[in-house]
């Protein structure tokens, strides 16, 4: 294995700059995929609503297990490598049995591992972008790699929501194959080289037997020595819990009340949705650098309220579906942006793991709540009702992000 010859910071700059790009193209289909999924379980296999908001609770409340795979980084850094390959693998072994298995209950699981894996890897993923690429190359692959990623989402949405109309169990051999795709880019991450000396991080706890407490007991002294970063945490906690609210409202809203096509919400997703990521992601990156950071925040957060609030004028004309994704596109090209970069932000010298998992934390927190009261909102009081709740809590953290930031703030530091 090349991570164990010691080679410059240069070449290990170049090797992980080709093994990170062609990772996220070689996932991109799967990953495109993916984002379908509560559609497809909604109408091909008629999901019920309690299908629905169990399938759009697990995955987020599966984070808080992901932040427990990456949890012992902190302290044993020589497994950076090999927990992200063996989370990059797991996350996607379950869909190379979809089509041998037709079975809702099945695809919750295997939408239960994926995100508990593919979540746990991001810690380490970018813990090795940090060793091995300074500041502004990373921030410019990783901007890059999320274009190119989308331009694929693009050229894929051309035809893969006219083959799912057209053959209705396409979508199991489309998983299949795009699985395996993913899956074999392991072979390039094996590669990956890492520096021969690394060290503990120093700003960290005295271990304690309790291995269940401890990674709680790190996250809470990271977010009470450092309010700069649990300012940006809770605002994110709001304006996520605006959006987990809406996931399940969202699918019975299209698939009921708009009666969309596989190839209008395909069109949606990923043509439009792809082109608001692709022309503002250089315009997010040159932010991150210039804009402080609760700013940047609040303004990714307005830019998802704009979301649900668009798609309420879809029920007039359904050409108000792609502009809602357009508006998305650019709020998830920051989101994605300043959401896995903050760690590597923040941490400044220190582990950027624990700042991540931080992160992952906070998701698997909200998503006990939010996907699970909407599902029960939208069988009270219906879909519609339940977007307008979504826009009140985005904006709620708007207001959070803007009028309650710290008085001292390290954000031009980065």
């Amino acid at each position: 294995m090349m991570n164990s010859v010691p080679l410059s910071h240069r070449s290990r700059s170049l090797f992980t700059k080709v093994a990170f790009t062609w990772m996220h193209l070689a996932g991109e289909p799967f990953t495109a995929l993916y984002t379908l999924l509560l559609f497809i379980l909604r109408k091909d296999l008629n999901g019920t609503t309690l299908q629905i908001s169990i399938f759009a609770t697990i995955r987020p409340v599966i984070s808080v297990f992901s932040f427990y795979w990456s949890a012992n980084l902190l302290r044993d850094r020589s497994k950076l490598l090999s927990n992200l390959m063996g989370a990059w693998v797991l996350a996607r072994l379950p869909f190379l049995c979809v089509p041998f298995i037709d079975n809702v209950w099945f695809l919750i699981l295997a939408a239960a591992i994926y995100q508990l894996f593919s979540r746990a890897g991001m810690p380490a993923m970018m813990e090795i972008l940090k060793l091995n690429m300074d500041k502004d190359p990373r921030e410019k692959l990783f901007a890059r790699i999320y274009v190119l990623s989308f331009i694929e989402s693009i050229l894929l949405g051309l035809f893969i929501g006219r083959l799912l109309d057209m053959h209705e169990s396409a979508w199991k051999i489309l998983f299949f194959s795009a699985a395996l795709l993913s899956i074999s880019s392991v072979f390039i991450q094996m590669r990956i080289p890492l520096p021969a000396d690394l060290k503990q991080d120093q700003n960290i706890l005295i271990p304690t037997t309790n291995r269940l407490l401890q990674p709680i007991k790190d996250c809470i002294h990271l977010m009470r020595t450092r309010p700069d970063f649990a300012h940006f945490q809770w605002g994110f906690m709001i304006g996520g819990f605006g959006l987990m609210l809406i996931a399940p409202a969202l699918q019975i809203y299209f698939a009921d009340t708009l009666a969309l096509t596989h190839n209008d919400l395909s069109i949606a997703r990923y043509i439009w949705m792809g082109v608001g990521v692709v022309g503002s992601s250089f315009l997010w990156r040159r932010a991150l650098n210039h804009v402080p950071t609760h700013l940047l925040t609040a303004s990714i957060i307005l830019g998802f309220s704009l979301f649900p609030l668009t798609l309420l004028l879809a029920i007039q004309q359904l050409y108000w579906v792609n502009i809602a994704f357009f508006f998305y596109g650019i709020a998830q090209g920051g989101s994605h942006l300043l959401w896995h970069l903050s760690g590597t932000l923040f941490a400044k010298e220190e582990d950027s793991s624990k700042f991540s998992s931080v992160n992952i934390l906070t998701v698997g927190i909200r998503g006990l709540v939010a996907p699970v009261l909407g599902g029960l909102l939208s069988s009270l009081i219906g879909p519609y009702l339940v977007l307008i709740c979504g826009i009140i809590t985005c904006l709620a953290g708007v207001f959070f992000m803007i009028y309650k930031a710290p008085l001292r703030s390290t954000q031009k530091s980065f």
